[in-house]
């Protein structure tokens, strides 16, 4: 697959940014999706730069209108990233329902929608990858409930959806990183050592290796993370 279109979900900063920016490299449109322009653009700068053709589109993942939205305005699509998400730091004993339905619509909802509205795309491609960026909290035990279990809803997804498509062809690509060094990593814990972090350009990185792998070559759960994180 030499020149092929990307829908990146949240590519305003991030994972997101960092593997828009990679895929440019070979050239092809880029689309950028994300609830801020302002980000959006900026990530659109680094993408011309690096080769691509950039094309900005405001959503929010987790509303079904501006999903279907945003899958009619995109005309072509091989890869789907979704990187959007957000955390939660909070115990079983202090999360309010509130707080439960926020996280689990932000990480594990958006993906729902996003692959589904997608879908037709990734049909029609000659080698589709839908690429669902979950955490090391889907393997591991970690005292963060919501976010746990929407990132191991996602990581479940991803395995029915890989079973169920294989006979089409269309990879499903289930990414658990450990921490990485995201803003969204340094407002949740800023007390973390930096040694315990991967670059989010590591995580892009191995997005591109797995997507412009030969049709009908697939992988399992990917986890990625630094070599001093437990």
């Amino acid at each position: 697959m030499s020149t092929y279109s990307s829908v990146i979900v949240g590519a305003g900063q991030g994972v997101g940014a960092a593997t828009a920016t990679r895929l440019a490299a070979d050239g092809g449109t880029v689309h950028l999706v994300g609830r801020r322009r302002e980000p959006l653009e900026h990530t659109a700068q680094t993408v011309t730069a690096a080769g691509g053709h950039a094309v900005v589109h405001t959503a929010d993942a987790t509303s079904e209108q501006d999903v279907l939205a945003l899958a009619g305005a995109v005309e072509h699509a091989d890869v789907i990233v979704h990187a959007v998400g957000d955390s939660s730091m909070t115990s079983f004993e202090d999360c309010s329902l509130a707080e439960w339905r926020r996280v689990v619509d932000a990480n594990l909802t958006s993906a729902f929608l996003i692959s589904s509205a997608f879908l037709p795309h990734l049909r029609r491609s000659s080698n589709a990858s839908l690429v669902l960026i979950s955490s090391k909290t889907a393997l591991w035990g970690y005292p963060v409930v919501a976010y746990s279990a929407a990132k191991a809803g996602v990581v479940g997804m991803a395995r029915a959806l890989a079973a169920e498509l294989a006979p089409e062809h269309v990879r499903v690509l289930p990414l658990c990183p450990g921490p990485v060094d995201t803003p969204m990593r340094w407002r949740s814990t800023p007390q973390m050592d930096p040694e315990l972090v991967i670059a989010p350009e590591s995580i892009a990185q191995l997005v591109h290796t797995m997507v412009t792998m030969p049709r009908g070559t697939v992988s399992g759960v990917l986890l990625l993370q630094s070599d001093l994180y437990d």
